[in-house]
């Protein structure tokens, strides 16, 4: 074996060894029940978050379609597991269509809070697929009952799927097929051991040759095992939704296992014909039927814009009238931070809602003084926004990011501050104000910015009218 042989798989070890430390440290996965529905079947969707115990995990505030034709029928809260080494979050929706086709479930974003800074991590795309509609028995044909006393194992099919997710298209593409098939067997062995391992805890089986088969044997199959070895080998047909025990469980003799029933589905090359005017004609009756009330809407609405433009605007002269430049950002930041002194809504428990006007009011203030979009940034943004520039010395920076982190604090990890810090950040905010308000020499710079605007001859007409009826 030469020199760079050697060097590519000691390549493909360590960067298959970081994938794998990386993945054991922050997990982000989604999984629907099945990928193939009817009409208006519903369907779990679950999402889960694997955190080291620093890290916090936020879903989205999911409304109630998660995207076109997908409705989310139910929501159910997080349900979250602690334990020494990390945190488990589980989110489930039930989610139905009622309308047929593919559809493409877009990746799901999970906020990741870390101390003050939050990252955001997606999950992959799902496919759903939704059929017309199924011919289904309502009497089962069997339900298959457990011959013996064991626990319940599963087939992995040779784990081909983890060993594709482990292993991303921008790896494959780096190596040879001699290369990446070296490396798709060391992840599997890597996958073998891990469930070898879970099946010898859980089951006190340690033939490692029918833990081999078991492994290799297709998702479909289910077997019955003990300390002995294999007891029993069951081919699963038709929908998961027949099985009635989980993996690892433990059964007993007469226990149900699964129910098949006879599920005929409707020939559906009858739905792969060309579109033709009748269905055209159909689909254009349909939509003016369901949204005749838009159609109307818009129609008044174009005629409304075209009397405007070829009658009502015609020969109209402007006229002129002057508006009131808007008042400086340090005014407007000053007097809402004197407001929030006087409510005293932290003397009345409402600690997060204080912090929270608090920084809105210093980031609107950063915004209008200095142009800086902090309303749309995190915390560290709005510090690094102001590196390399002067508009705020470095006692201020501090104050700033006291403030900020603070609120960041209280609004994501729940932190019940002292007194003495709500205080403060109220004094630094009115302290970064006051030192960096604009100058204003006296009120002749504001009558120099009032803005000309013109305006319809109605309008002005409309305003002596209302001088004169307010006189």
């Amino acid at each position: 074996m030469n020199f760079k042989l050697k060097l590519s798989y000691l390549l493909v070890f360590f960067i298959i060894l970081a994938n794998t430390l990386f993945a054991q440290e922050i997990l982000i996965d989604s999984k629907l029940q099945k990928d193939t529905i009817t009409l208006g079947e519903q369907v779990e969707l679950k999402i889960q978050a694997k955190t080291p115990k620093n890290v916090q995990a936020l879903f989205p505030d999911f409304k109630d379609t998660l995207k076109k034709n997908v409705e989310i029928i139910y929501n159910f809260d997080v349900q979250t597991t602690e334990n020494e080494n990390y945190n488990l979050y589980n989110k489930r929706l039930f989610i139905t269509s009622f309308d047929t086709g593919n559809y493409v479930i877009p990746p799901i974003y999970v906020g990741l809070i870390k101390e003050h800074d939050t990252i955001f991590s997606f999950t992959d795309e799902l496919n759903l697929y939704v059929k017309p509609y199924i011919l289904l028995d309502t009497i089962p044909i069997d339900t298959i009952y457990a011959s013996v006393n064991g626990f319940v194992v599963r087939g992995h099919d040779g784990f081909k799927k983890e060993i594709e997710k482990a292993i991303p298209d921008s790896i494959k593409r780096k190596f040879t097929t001699d290369t990446l098939e070296m490396a798709k067997q060391y992840v599997k062995e890597q996958y073998f051991q891990l469930f070898s391992s879970k099946v010898t805890q859980s089951t006190t089986m340690y033939d490692q040759d029918q833990i081999q088969k078991i492994a290799e044997a297709p998702e479909h199959s289910l077997f019955l095992v003990d300390k002995s070895g294999i007891l029993s080998e069951y081919v699963v047909p038709g929908s998961m939704d027949t099985i009635f025990v989980h993996e690892y469980d433990q059964v007993q003799a007469g226990q149900p296992l699964y129910t098949v029933f006879r599920i005929k589905d409707i020939n559906e090359d009858l739905y792969d014909t060309p579109f033709n005017m009748a269905e055209f004609l159909y689909v254009l009756k349909k939509f003016f039927t369901k949204y005749w009330w838009i159609i109307i809407i818009a129609l008044l609405l174009a005629a409304g814009l075209i009397y405007y433009f070829l009658f009502y605007k015609k020969d109209k002269k402007p006229a002129i009238f002057r508006a009131k430049p808007k008042e400086p950002a340090h005014l407007t930041a000053l007097r809402e931070l004197e407001k929030i002194r006087k409510e005293k809504i932290w003397a009345k428990g409402l600690i997060k809602e204080f912090h929270v006007q608090v920084t809105d009011v210093i980031r609107n203030y950063i915004e209008d003084r200095f142009g800086i979009n902090a309303k749309e940034m995190t915390t560290t943004e709005i510090l690094s926004s102001f590196s390399g520039t002067d508009y705020l010395d470095n006692e201020n920076i501090q104050k700033l990011k006291q403030m900020l982190e603070l609120a960041d604090t209280v609004k994501f990890a729940k932190y019940q501050p002292l007194q003495n810090e709500n205080d403060l950040s109220l004094n630094n905010a009115v302290g970064i104000v006051e030192s960096t308000k604009e100058e204003i020499v006296d009120d002749q710079t504001l009558k120099h910015v009032e803005a000309e605007l013109e305006v319809s001859e109605n309008i002005k007409s409309d305003m002596e009218k209302n001088e004169k009826r307010d006189e």
